[in-house]
């Protein structure tokens, strides 16, 4: 009895030490399985972002007149002015959109950040996708371009075109569409983004505003 007390007093602090040494392993995998899970579900959340590309949120409809007149030059012929050519002028009646959106593939992981039960998601800044021109409901009025060859007419009636399209980009950001493209992101996404996380969410946006021009 007595040679069986000695050994298990003997063996006591191996014993021990073994016992520290399996508790710290066990813990460090925990830790290490608890930083994989966290891990792929912010990836999982990012790869379903991504997906959702560009999200428009907002569109504008505008109609439209736009007038364009290029007065000829004038030769001096010191008792008078002469012009070799007319002046040249056109004048557009059209409608056209802009849209306002969300660009998701802009999104990293340093976009994303967790505390507890709550998302933090900051989303690329709105983005004016297009601005366009709806050809089938615009029509040409007052069109004094006869004089011109075919190739001047075309290119006159192309800068016409140009020339409202930028009226309607103008107007669309006048309008606030950057604005209310930020405005319905907290409404229309919040609902999305909470049911793909099954978390709360918190969107806040960068703070450069961008345009992009898309043909």
């Amino acid at each position: 009895m007595i040679n069986l007390l000695k050994l298990i007093l003997k063996i006591l602090p191996w014993l021990m030490v073994v016992g520290l040494l399996s508790w710290m392993l066990i813990q460090e995998k925990l830790s290490f399985s608890k930083e994989r899970i966290t891990e792929i579900e912010t990836n999982t959340i990012l790869t379903r972002v991504e997906q959702m590309g560009k999200m428009e949120l907002v569109k504008y409809n505008f109609q439209e007149v736009t007038e364009v007149k290029k007065i000829a030059a004038e030769i001096d012929l010191k008792f008078f002015k002469y012009k070799p050519v007319p002046d040249s002028k056109g004048v557009l009646i059209s409608q056209g959109n802009a849209a306002g959106c969300i660009d998701f593939t802009k999104i990293t992981s340093q976009n994303i950040q967790s505390s507890g039960d709550t998302l933090f998601i900051k989303l690329p800044s709105p983005e004016i996708c297009y601005f366009k021109i709806d050809l089938e409901k615009s029509r040409l009025y007052d069109l004094q371009i006869d004089y011109m060859r075919q190739d001047d007419r075309k290119s006159f009636v192309q800068e016409l075109y140009q020339v409202a399209e930028q009226q309607i980009k103008s107007a669309s950001i006048e309008s606030g569409i950057l604005e209310q493209t930020r405005e319905n992101a907290q409404v229309v996404l919040l609902p999305i983004l909470e049911t793909i996380t099954g978390r709360v969410v918190i969107l806040n946006f960068d703070l450069e505003t961008t345009i992009i021009q898309v043909e």
